[in-house]
């Protein structure tokens, strides 16, 4: 049983680190390096691996806290990967097509370079709706990560 607890908590962790990793470190950094217009479908093509990934630990965790936790813990898992899942098969195709029509308005309108603007606005304004469903969606799958560690701990 501790082994199964154990990898519980490294799929909570990788839901937690590769969120952190890949939305507060790796996309200011690349961004700023990179230039928005290099950096964009860099990111969306890492971002449709990034929730498929998302996804398959997510729906393990469900199955490592069934076996292994309480409840609570349970519940974290289910709340998780629901919320991956969305995210992965309806949020994210409908970011990353407003994602490119965003790019195109960004790229006419002369582009704004910022980091700022692109954590909250995504590619242009007009997929800016999206962009801040993502946002949302990954701070459910964190909220869901952590439900599930606090519940392992008890």
């Amino acid at each position: 049983m501790n082994v199964v607890v154990v990898i519980d908590f490294a799929v909570a962790g990788f839901l937690v680190g590769a969120n952190v990793w890949f939305f507060f470190i790796q996309s200011p950094l690349l961004i700023t390096i990179m230039g928005r217009e290099k950096f964009v479908p860099i990111q969306m093509k890492l971002t449709k691996l990034l929730f498929r990934s998302l996804s398959i630990a997510a729906v393990a965790l469900v199955f490592l806290a069934w076996i292994s936790s309480g409840s609570v813990a349970l519940f974290g898992a289910i709340f998780a990967a629901v919320s991956a899942l969305i995210a992965h098969f309806y949020i994210i195709p409908r970011a990353l097509r407003a994602g490119g029509k965003g790019r195109v308005e960004t790229i006419a309108k002369g582009g704004d370079h910022s980091v700022a603007k692109f954590a909250s606005e995504g590619s242009g304004p007009s997929s800016s709706f999206w962009h801040r469903t993502v946002v949302v969606f990954v701070i459910l799958i964190l909220i869901g990560a952590f439900v599930n560690i606090g519940g392992t701990v008890r």
